[in-house]
């Protein structure tokens, strides 16, 4: 008689997923500093920040997005 096969767990089907989503996020930040404008939540939509313009949430905002990277790819 066959053993019965194990069910692959969701975790490790996830993982792939995570990965992609961290380097996707992590593009972004590189584009974000190429270009000098960053895309990020405030309130209930979102806004446009410039680094000449408002440098401290174009900065927080990318700091934000490469730790979020930093966590899909390493720690999910």
């Amino acid at each position: 008689m066959p053993r019965p096969r194990r069910a692959v767990p969701r975790i490790t089907s996830m993982r792939g997923l995570f990965r992609i989503l961290g380097v996707a996020v992590a593009f972004y930040v590189v584009l974000a500093l190429l270009s000098g404008h960053v895309y990020a939540r405030s309130g209930p939509w979102g806004r446009d920040f410039e680094r000449s313009s408002d440098a401290w949430r174009y900065w927080s905002a990318v700091v934000c997005y490469a730790l979020l990277s930093v966590a899909l790819i390493f720690i999910f």
